[in-house]
C-alpha cells in the first residue's frame, strides 16, 4: 500500500517513523505540526500528508476545530493535498461529527468503529 505514494511527496507525523520506511520520498513533520493554515502553507501542492495517531490537544479545542475545518474545506481541495488521519479512537479526536460528514473513505477494524460507520 505505501508504495502507491512513490509518485508523490509524502509528509508524515508519527511516533513510529520506522513504520514508513518503505516510502522513498518521505519527509517527517515535527511533533508540533497540526492541521492549520500556517502549517499547510509549507506543504507543496499535489502532496500526501499522513498524521498518525491524530487527535486534538485539550487546550483551545474549539479554535483548533475551526482551523481544522478551514484546511479541510479549502486548502486541501485547492492545493490538491491528500490528508490521511490515522485515528485509533474516533471519539478522542473530538471531530466525530465533522469526520462523519466529510468526504472520505473509512477503514475500520474494530467493533466500535464498525458500529459508528453503520
Amino acid at each position: 500500500m505505501l508504495k502507491f505514494f512513490s509518485d508523490y511527496l509524502v509528509f508524515v507525523q508519527s511516533h513510529s517513523p520506522a513504520d514508513y520506511n518503505t516510502i522513498s520520498n518521505i519527509h517527517f513533520l515535527n511533533s508540533t505540526f497540526s492541521v492549520n493554515k500556517t502549517n499547510f502553507k509549507s506543504i507543496p501542492d499535489n502532496s500526501v500528508v499522513i498524521l498518525d495517531d491524530f487527535s486534538f490537544s485539550s487546550n483551545k479545542r474549539f479554535e483548533k476545530k475551526i482551523e481544522f475545518l478551514e484546511v479541510i474545506n479549502y486548502i486541501l481541495r485547492h492545493h490538491n493535498i491528500t490528508l490521511f488521519l490515522l485515528v485509533h479512537n474516533l471519539y478522542n479526536t473530538n471531530l466525530a461529527t465533522e469526520i462523519l460528514l466529510a468526504p472520505h473513505i473509512f477503514l475500520s477494524y474494530t467493533n466500535l468503529g464498525e458500529s459508528i460507520l453503520r
